[in-house]
């Protein structure tokens, strides 16, 4: 459906694209209008409803492009503001995964990790922003990259594979996690990172996922896993139906998956 802008609306939207401004606060629209407080606020209500804007916290906007949804990843769109509008936060698990190529799907969904709970979007009513809210003692392990002139923040690698086998359901679940172990991680890393995790479940699905993937990782880095297993059982995928197929009394996982979910 295509809204007419008044001229108020009109003045804001042009000046904030002519100046390539995506994110503007109340006190920005106020002095590229310079009206009164009341007729700012109807505007902003106005482009609000019409799409054309988005209150994403408290007297901060985000600029919706006219395009947005179309012929663009508008997911790589919103890395370049998202460090305007959040302090502590990194991108996340299926969206890191897409991001260092650990995985051939690109989630609709963008998953950012913060320590405060927060409202999820929808930016553009296309692309949904969801927020993992993440103990402080599991905040670490992040990665600074650029997308143009703007810097945001993302898990590294390694932490990126941990965090997905840690909560899978944000990550299209255990085997897309596993992609990223075939690419030659950091092993010492991996294992340092599980640890300061504090999931055991982690050093579970870890020690599953090096035996069906065959892979050989260095053997101080199994052993350390090893010894963070822990008594209980859990299951390897969550996401999956909980339908066990075989026990693991070694690992201590009750298997729901096939072994061929795994084979690249």
């Amino acid at each position: 459906m295509k809204y007419e802008l008044g001229a108020l609306e009109a003045e804001l939207i042009f000046t904030l694209e002519r100046e390539g401004r995506t994110l503007f606060t109340v006190e920005d629209a106020g002095e590229i209008l310079n009206t009164s407080e009341e007729a700012l606020r109807v505007v902003l209500w106005r482009l609000a409803s019409k799409g054309r804007i988005q209150r994403v916290k408290r007297g901060h906007y985000l600029l919706v492009p006219a395009r947005a949804g179309h012929e663009t990843r508008w997911s790589e769109h919103i890395f370049s503001f998202i460090g305007e509008i959040l302090d502590e936060y990194y991108v996340g698990y299926w969206t890191a995964l897409s991001h260092w190529g650990m995985t051939e799907q690109i989630p609709r969904t963008v998953f950012i990790a913060t320590t405060r709970r927060r409202r999820d979007f929808t930016y553009s009513d296309t692309v949904p922003i969801h927020y993992v809210t993440v103990s402080r003692h599991k905040f670490f392990g992040r990665a600074t990259e650029k997308i143009g002139d703007h810097e945001f923040h993302i898990s590294d690698r390694e932490k990126t594979i941990v965090d997905s086998l840690d909560l899978p359901q944000y990550a299209g679940g255990v085997p897309e996690a596993a992609k990223g172990l075939l690419q030659q991680p950091d092993w010492q890393r991996i294992a340092e990172y599980a640890d300061r995790l504090g999931n055991r479940t982690v050093h579970k699905r870890l020690g599953y996922l090096m035996e069906t993937l065959e892979l050989s990782p260095p053997k101080e880095v199994v052993e350390r896993l090893r010894r963070g297993i822990g008594s209980g059982y859990s299951w390897l995928d969550p996401t999956a139906p909980k339908e066990k197929i075989e026990s693991n009394p070694r690992l201590r996982l009750k298997i729901n998956l096939d072994t061929r979910a795994f084979l690249p």
